[in-house]
């Protein structure tokens, strides 16, 4: 049955036998109590009424009760102690009956029997109960009508509940519908929410999976068809390098750090696309901070470097992985602090790049590492870098690259910042 009914279906249906089940039952449980106390209530009367006919009895000596004249569905008769029965035949189902409470149900009516022994004989007092119980059967049918309501309004209302519990989940299903559009076969025409809820589900994961196939074979892609270009552009920078004037040597090495920061994204693109581990080597730190400084070039708004790493300072990172956080976080200074001079230093706590800008309130310190976050930094204030046309987009995500390449690595980016008085990361490494 749960194949051929929908999700709402069936959670109609068990709200539905649920409810009915519970109102059936008491109603089961109502009847029964109340021919229970019907019987009881009758076996009272009966007892009452015996004992007032033989105080009578008793009193007055002799019989002086007409038994024919007792209330109406009552019935008397007395056994003299020399056999005889007065006002007649003693009916044959009460012959051998013992003293006390007696109850005889027939294809047409049900007695109560009272048997008493009194000072003239046997009293026998007889109630017929057949209204008693047609009243009891009546209220058996109002018992059944009133199931049959609540069983009706049972399931209007399971049907409007499976709606509401429902609801959320076509809901979604519409949204991922509209999403990830398709149809897979048989799955539309099942008319299972859950069944839909599924396959859309499966189609957004299939969305999914492609989108990212697609990415990484796009980086994989770019990483193959530019690095052969920059292979050759490397080596004509270095023939280049070979003669000239000593400025014209400058600006050629500076050129050939870009082309190795170029190279170097590329692999750390293709690193991250992939969520592989990198292998780490002995870097020389304070080489690797001046190579990164040195390869921003120009682009930048005027960044004075202090390195006040020793040149003894050696760490086990993978160098492609340092010169891209380091070279992000020299561009946040520039382009996002206002920043003037950034100053890196080695301490117990790692590498620390401090700069002189205008610092980050304590409030958005916790959203500088979100991709596209940009908060109240000095870059979103027209006129403030004069002379430099800022580009419209990709900001946002140099600090966001810097954590992610970070945690790659097993490292840790920090930062803590003062308004007015600069801003401080802080990047955990392992000294070889």
């Amino acid at each position: 049955m749960s194949n051929k009914l929908t999700l709402k279906q069936r959670v109609t249906f068990a709200l539905a036998a649920l409810v009915s089940l519970f109102v059936t039952l008491q109603a089961g449980l109502a009847y029964l109590s109340m021919h229970e106390q019907e019987d009881d209530l009758v076996d009272e009367l009966v007892l009452a009424e015996a004992r007032r006919i033989a105080t009578d009895i008793d009193q007055d000596g002799s019989i002086a009760v007409d038994l024919l004249t007792l209330s109406p569905n009552f019935s008397g008769w007395l056994q003299h102690q020399d056999g005889r029965i007065t006002p007649g035949p003693l009916p044959e189902y009460m012959e051998g009956l013992k003293a006390g409470p007696h109850r005889l149900s027939g294809e047409i009516a049900e007695r109560h029997i009272f048997v008493m022994p009194t000072a003239k004989g046997r009293l026998y007092m007889q109630y017929d109960a057949e209204q008693n119980e047609d009243k009891v059967r009546e209220f058996g049918y109002y018992l059944f009508v009133l199931t049959l309501l609540c069983m009706v309004v049972s399931v209007v209302a399971a049907d409007y509940l499976a709606g509401i519990v429902v609801g959320p989940m076509e809901r979604l299903t519409r949204l991922l519908g509209v999403w990830a559009p398709g149809a897979a076969p048989h799955a539309a025409d099942s008319g299972d929410e859950e069944t839909r809820l599924l396959t859309a589900f499966r189609r957004v994961q299939e969305r999914f999976e492609q989108g990212v196939a697609h990415e990484r074979e796009f980086i994989a892609n770019a990483r193959h068809e530019i690095r052969t270009p920059l292979t050759a552009l490397r080596t004509d920078l270095e023939m280049l390098a070979l003669q000239g004037t000593e400025e014209q040597k400058a600006r050629l090495q500076r050129a050939l750090a870009s082309v190795d920061a170029i190279t170097g994204s590329l692999d750390v693109a293709h690193t991250l696309s992939h969520q592989q581990s990198v292998i780490p080597h002995e870097v020389a730190l304070a080489d690797c901070i001046d190579m990164a400084y040195a390869s921003l070039g120009d682009d930048l708004p005027v960044l004075g470097l202090s390195n006040q790493v020793d040149e003894e300072v050696r760490v086990m990172a993978d160098r492609h992985s340092l010169l891209t956080i380091m070279r992000n976080l020299f561009r946040n200074a520039a382009e996002h602090a206002a920043a003037t001079q950034c100053t890196v230093t080695w301490t117990d706590r790692g590498l620390e790049i401090a700069d002189n800008g205008v610092g980050i309130p304590a409030a958005e310190l916790p959203l500088m590492f979100d991709r596209y976050y940009r908060g109240r930094r000095l870059d979103e204030r027209e006129g403030v870098l004069e002379g430099w046309a800022k580009p419209a987009e990709g900001r946002g995500l140099g600090l966001a690259i810097a954590r992610q390449v970070a945690d790659l690595n097993g490292w840790q980016l920090s930062v803590e910042s003062t308004v007015g008085s600069g801003t401080c990361f802080v990047l955990s490494l392992t000294p070889a």
